[in-house]
């Protein structure tokens, strides 16, 4: 079997700016910017937007609008628009908030757990069931998005077992989807590959996705192993923006993939998207301009094949 006999037909985007990206950043964006925004990226063809994260506005004061923000926005048909939960209160601010989904969090590694959260895996995990059956009660689906699954930076590689055991728990509480995210961005396509299939191996026919960052740069490539092993969800976020709020340090390489250069991948290797790869380029640029990020994706640096010989040919003309 070749390797485009092993890619699935049609990948989902989602897109991770209003929440992984904004959360990230030291300076408040005003509500009326992440308004217009979001409805710029609603009109680019992502299957789904994380708009904000319902969690304590002390805990992420860049998303204390997230309430605002769910009400002003305008909603496309055939987007699915979800937010971030991270306990209980959060689930039922979702469910006032009206959105589609969910991304119920869970981490993996305990230390991180206990910052993140204030609170044990144990109890995270106990919740979900309560998150599951109200979200299920109001029509909202379910998605564990299981941060650490990979690295943690508090306790270095996490034991595949200790993934698998939050899969295997979240599954039965009933969650529609689950995602595992590279927080720390240090994963490799081998240990992609092998989690991956061993959680297939143990929920045939469960719907995963991946959340990935890139501080090795690996992230495209994770995101081809991915594929070739059943996964069909990828988060991403323009301009590559994104980080987890308690990384030590200053991790600001720990980005998100940026959407520009997913869907150009995608684009060029034949794999459906449904993403819109001019309007995504220009949401990706008029990002970039409002929050002075410069050229944090090979996209935005001109790492097109048009962009590329549009340069040589220009160059020549100057010859």
């Amino acid at each position: 079997m070749s390797l485009l006999d092993s890619l699935p037909e049609r990948v989902h985007v989602v897109e991770m700016l209003p929440r992984d990206g904004f959360q990230r950043l030291d300076e408040f964006v005003p509500t009326d910017e992440k308004v217009e925004i979001i409805d710029a990226l609603s009109d680019t063809g992502v299957d789904e937007i994380e708009l904000s994260s319902f969690t304590h506005p002390k805990a992420v004061p860049t998303l204390r609008d997230a309430d605002e923000v769910a009400k002003r926005i305008t909603r496309r048909d055939g987007v699915t628009y979800r937010a971030l939960v991270p306990n209980l209160r959060g689930m039922e601010r979702a469910v006032e908030a009206e959105v589609d989904k969910v991304n119920a969090l869970v981490t993996v590694s305990e230390t991180y757990t206990s910052k993140n959260q204030n609170r044990t895996r144990e109890e995270v995990l106990a919740e979900m069931d309560d998150i599951v059956d109200l979200a299920h009660d109001h029509g909202i689906e379910v998605e564990a998005g299981m941060g650490t699954s990979f690295y943690c930076p508090y306790e270095g590689a996490i034991d595949p077992a200790e993934t698998l055991a939050v899969v295997d728990s979240v599954v039965d509480s009933g969650v529609d989807e689950v995602t595992l995210a590279t927080t720390m961005g240090l994963a490799n396509p081998v240990e992609i590959t092998e989690r991956f299939t061993a959680a297939f191996e143990a929920h045939p026919g469960l719907d995963m996705g991946l959340h990935l960052h890139d501080t090795n740069g690996m992230s495209l490539a994770n995101t081809l192993a991915a594929m070739v092993v059943g996964v069909d969800r990828f988060d991403a976020s323009v301009c590559g923006l994104g980080g987890g709020v308690v990384l030590p340090g200053d991790m600001s390489g720990v980005g998100n993939t940026p959407t520009e250069d997913l869907v150009q991948m995608l684009e060029r290797m034949g794999v459906g998207h449904g993403v819109d790869f001019g309007r995504i380029e220009a949401a990706a640029h008029d990002v970039s301009d409002r929050l002075g990020l410069g050229l944090t994706s090979h996209v935005l640096a001109g790492g097109t094949v048009e962009g590329v010989l549009d340069t040589v040919a220009a160059d020549g003309e100057e010859d």
